[in-house]
């Protein structure tokens, strides 16, 4: 496909067909993640692509032990059921052929570390330093969607399902300064009818400064 077709028609998927992309279309996608740009080009991320269903069926309990956490605390009754329903939409990528576990390595912040040396307040330095490793990731997983869209697949990019982060990385066995932020769900979409979400319009959302 044309670029701007690719980037027009490309819609968020979570219903698939049971057939697995073969592991060379998913070294196309994650390679697409991989020449994304990076703050610093610091590439401090990685990608696990997970096939195996016994490890999805863990990742998948761990997020609902969590939700059924969450819901155990005092609120009320219609968070409760707001809370059901992120914990249905959390747990789907479990049907999913592959699901793309993405990593953040650890990286420092030169210009940070010398706010913090300086004692400048964390919420101060928060405002000044927009968290550059989660845009640079941000930009992997955009490129890997859409990759994915022009090989004919169909992916979904969640992070509700980030609650259970403690039990995913003794699943995937990361290490003390990695974390995960997010999943991206592979796979065939079940059918072509899949309706995009309506977009604000451009002069919504763009202002020229001439």
């Amino acid at each position: 496909m044309d670029f701007f077709e690719v980037l027009n028609t490309r819609k968020t998927i979570r219903k698939y067909k049971t057939d697995l992309p073969p592991v060379s279309d998913i070294q196309k996608i994650i390679d697409a993640g991989r020449l994304a740009p990076s703050a610093t080009n610091s590439q401090n991320w990685e990608f696990i692509a997970i096939y195996n269903p016994d490890i999805k069926r863990e990742m998948f309990d761990a997020v609902t032990d969590m939700y059924d956490e969450i819901s155990r605390l005092e609120i009320t009754e219609e968070n409760k059921n707001k809370l059901g329903m992120y914990k249905y939409y959390s747990g789907f990528f479990v049907k999913a052929p592959v699901v793309i576990a993405v990593v953040e390595k650890e990286r420092n912040s030169f210009v940070t570390n010398i706010l913090r040396e300086n004692n400048y307040p964390e919420d101060e330095i928060s405002l000044m330093r927009p968290n550059s490793s989660l845009l640079s990731i941000g930009a992997a997983v955009e490129n890997m969607s859409l990759a994915a869209h022009a090989l004919g697949y169909g992916t979904c990019w969640l992070c509700a399902p980030i609650v259970a982060y403690k039990k995913f990385k003794e699943i995937l066995n990361l290490d003390e300064k990695s974390k995960i932020v997010s999943l991206l769900t592979v796979g065939i979409p079940e059918h072509n009818n899949f309706k995009s979400p309506p977009k604000k319009p451009l002069s919504e959302v763009m202002k020229i400064l001439a």
